[in-house]
């Protein structure tokens, strides 16, 4: 192994979309996903009652990854990200990323790393949705929101921790505005012609229903871990269906817009290859914000 091609989410990005595409037409290419999940990497990596030195988190990666005769190892892993919001901080598990990379770097392996992103108000409801389905967290957004959103709340802090490491940066929205470039970035990432544009045939996570909204925090809440499991798996299959929830009122949802957008313009420009810096200044359809030139006016 001399090279390590890893993209690590993050999560409600288009991830689990990319792994699909990826795992299901190049199971060759990549990771067993099973075998690295069950891996003592990924235990050691996610115990956090534990501080393990470099070299024994390099040694089980490499364990982990290992393929005779295999010079580029290609994964698509979002548990190497950590989770986003824990303790008032904001993927606070990437300083152990950033300690494995250093030490695989420090042994002569190329690491190079894949971060997809998402316009912060989109990514909080999105997160907010999933959360429902886990025990002792906020049932509303706005309990949900108060504890997650600090000054930490921000791609730029992500970027300022894998500071001076080889990373790309891309939008989940391009998968949908502009799948041709999307592809070409990811394929030029993994060093591969791996995709095609038509492969993305990008689907918006309907989230849940209204229904979904009322019921799910409710049955989060059974004690009985393999009764709230199954009750918990037939709801959320069967509330994502239909029209999604609204989970904060449209007024409110324009605050949180006009609240983040600054941010994410700024990180797009510096961050993103050339064909998606612009991806979060335009808020409306052209043909809204320049309604007047397209307005027919009476001779």
């Amino acid at each position: 192994m001399k090279k390590v091609l890893i993209h690590i989410g993050a999560h409600e990005a288009g991830t689990t979309a990319l792994q699909k595409q990826l795992y299901a037409k190049h199971p060759d290419l990549f990771d067993d996903p099973t075998q690295f999940k069950a891996s003592r990497f990924l235990q050691l990596y996610e115990d956090h009652s534990v501080k393990p030195e470099a070299g024994e988190l390099a040694d089980l990666f490499q364990e982990a990854l290992f393929k005779p005769d295999t010079e580029t190892c290609r994964l698509s892993h979002e548990r190497l990200l950590g989770k986003a919001f824990v303790h008032r901080q904001f993927y606070p598990n990437v300083e152990r990323y950033v300690q494995l990379v250093r030490e695989l770097q420090r042994r002569g392996i190329e690491v190079k790393t894949l971060v997809t992103v998402r316009n912060r108000t989109d990514f909080l409801v999105s997160y907010f949705l999933d959360s429902l389905a886990w025990q002792d967290t906020p049932k509303t957004f706005h309990e949900f929101a108060n504890n997650a959103v600090t000054p930490a709340f921000s791609w730029q802090t992500l970027e300022d921790q894998l500071d001076k490491l080889p990373v790309t940066y891309l939008p989940q929205e391009a998968m949908e505005k502009y799948p041709e470039e999307f592809v070409a970035c990811i394929n030029k990432f993994y060093e591969k012609n791996l995709l095609e544009p038509e492969d993305l045939c990008y689907r918006a996570n309907s989230g849940l229903n209204e229904l979904g909204l009322s019921v799910i925090p409710q049955l989060s809440a059974i004690e009985d871990q393999g009764l709230r499991t199954v009750l918990l798996k037939s709801a959320l299959d069967y509330c994502k269906q239909g029209e999604q929830a609204m989970v904060l009122s449209k007024d409110i949802e324009v605050i949180y817009r006009k609240h983040f957008r600054e941010g994410d313009v700024a990180f797009a420009k510096a961050n993103f290859p050339t064909p998606f810096r612009k991806i979060y200044s335009q808020s409306k359809p052209v043909t809204e914000q320049f309604w007047f030139a397209f307005a027919k006016t009476d001779a």
